[in-house]
């Protein structure tokens, strides 16, 4: 009997596997057993190539017995130092062995096997473990013999040899092995790198160009600043249960960034406010240092001019200016940024900015959460136990404030209570800091729901607060309205709070844009 096995069948944490004679079978005052043991005893059996690994034939009551190896595998003497790492001096044979213990030294790289042929007098079966199952190969007879024929795969990862592509964003394969050919890149422009790796089963990667930076196999890197840079890629194998290997390759040919042919100009629809007040407004290339040029900006709240405290370039990316302003601004102030282009900005790459008006500001949020049903919310799930057997929630296309989805609730009768929850999506509120409820209700005509209680709750079902309210029962009928519910403060910083909704009417309605946010409106 021949068993290709892979080798995962015969691995446990500590191996050592054992098999014995059938019980029905009258045992001669001889006693035989068949087993093995290996080096390598994590997971598959594998080893990078130049590696080796010990086999050990734990067999008893054998009659004869032998180990075969095939072409780019070669047994070592032993015993081999664990320091020990250059081998052709100990190589004592290839083919076949009648050792009980061999150290097989791998040098080709793929699925490789060692095989072990045993002779018994009598009939014995193996006896394993295989994904937590019990395996069991029986000796096949041979004449009056019994034979276990077993094949160990062993799988030898090669070592690491880089392989790459560049192209410029607008297509076009780049040379790169030539430390005499230059890669030209303007300014603000992208070059793209692309790992063809094909020997060594590589799984993490680190481009490098100047201070860019990516860790994906296939990376687009902006590049920003004037100069010349050397690029670099940082290649290896890592995961448990495999030879890990690392390789870095520096790519030959210079990368020279130019000065960009494009003009210097917003990025118009990016301009936001981040959580400290600051306005933000990103450009298409870095600026130069500069100083006093507040005079040439103009930033509108609500229709009026606003003082502006100060202009700079942000400390992290230098294709940001932010604007900060000498008074508060709110969450639901109308803000608006212009720039007369009398300054005397400059980019990196000497290009003068182009004057822009008016351009809106995104306004930042303070949502502790938020459930748009087009990415965030699917795990609402009616509430066992109190949920009417007649009330089914869901995520439905048939309404949307936004996006595509919103979350439909079909209360088929009225009772105590059509209530769902979400055990799944959590979120994060500090002690003291005042927060309500926010969503968009569309009510289809027919519905008679005179309260709809919204909750937020800690760690599943504790309640923390209930923000009861019947505005629902005015909301007018086929048409998207946003409610807002009374504060709450928490009293626990937790990360562990969700949500919770229930009403005892009936009818359909549906819920878009749901978030918990903190209170920030203009006085």
């Amino acid at each position: 009997m021949k068993n290709n096995i892979v080798i995962l069948m015969f691995l446990l944490a500590v191996l050592f596997i054992g098999c014995q004679k059938d019980d029905d079978y009258e045992a001669p005052n001889s006693f035989s057993d068949v087993g093995w043991y290996f080096s390598d005893t994590e997971g598959n059996l594998a080893t990078k190539i130049n590696g080796y690994i010990t086999f050990a034939d734990l067999s008893q009551g054998v009659v004869s017995h032998e180990w075969s190896i095939g072409g780019g595998s070669y047994y070592l003497e032993m015993p081999i130092a664990r320091q020990d790492s250059i081998f052709d001096g100990k190589i004592i044979g290839s083919g076949t062995s009648t050792e009980k213990t061999v150290s097989v030294w791998f040098k080709k790289s793929g699925l490789q096997g060692v095989r072990l042929y045993n002779v018994f007098d009598e009939k014995v079966t193996f006896r394993g473990r295989k994904d937590e199952e019990n395996v069991f190969i029986d000796a096949e007879q041979v004449g009056d013999k019994w034979v276990i024929d077993t094949t160990f795969i062993v799988d030898v990862y090669d070592s690491i040899v880089p392989q790459i592509r560049i192209e410029h964003a607008e297509g076009g394969v780049v040379g790169h092995t030539n430390p005499q050919d230059t890669i030209f890149v303007e300014a603000g422009g992208t070059l793209n790198f692309f790992d063809e790796t094909t020997i060594g089963r590589p799984d993490t990667w680190e481009w490098n160009v100047g201070t860019a930076k990516s860790n994906d196999q296939n990376a687009s890197i902006v590049l920003k600043k004037l100069g010349i840079f050397k690029a670099t890629l940082s290649i290896s194998r890592t995961g448990q249960n495999i030879p890990g290997d690392f390789e870095f390759y520096r790519i030959p040919s210079p990368i020279k960034v130019i000065p960009s042919s494009q003009p210097f100009v917003v990025t118009p629809t990016d301009l936001m406010e981040r959580k400290d007040q600051t306005i933000q407004v990103p450009f298409n290339g870095e600026f130069d240092a500069f100083i006093d040029q507040e005079s040439f900006f103009s930033v509108k709240v609500n229709g009026a001019e606003f003082n502006i405290a100060s202009v700079s370039i942000n400390l992290d990316d230098a294709t940001i200016l932010d604007i900060k302003l000498s008074d508060q601004i709110y969450r639901n102030d109308d803000i608006t940024v212009s720039y007369d282009g009398n300054g005397t900005l400059l980019s990196t790459d000497t290009r003068v900015p182009e004057a822009f008006t008016d351009l809106p500001v995104a306004m930042f949020q303070h949502e502790a959460i938020k459930f748009d049903f087009e990415t965030g919310g699917e795990n609402f799930v009616p509430r066992d136990g109190e949920n009417l057997a007649t009330t089914t929630i869901g995520i439905s296309t048939e309404q949307a404030a936004s996006g595509t989805n919103s979350l439909k609730m079909d209360a088929a009768a009225s009772g105590n209570f059509s209530a769902w929850i979400n055990y799944t999506d959590t979120f994060s509120l500090n002690a003291g800091v005042p927060v309500m409820y926010e969503y968009k209700l569309y009510k289809v005509s027919g519905t008679a729901i005179n309260f709809l209680a919204p909750w937020i709750n800690k760690g599943g079902n504790a309640t923390v607060s209930q923000f009861w309210h019947n505005t629902i029962q005015s909301a007018p009928f086929d048409e998207w309205t946003t409610i807002r519910t009374q504060l709450v403060t928490p009293s626990a910083t937790a990360d562990d709070y969700n949500m919770y909704f229930r009403h005892n009417g009936s009818g359909t309605i549906y819920l878009d844009d749901v978030r918990i946010i903190e209170p920030d409106e203009r006085p």
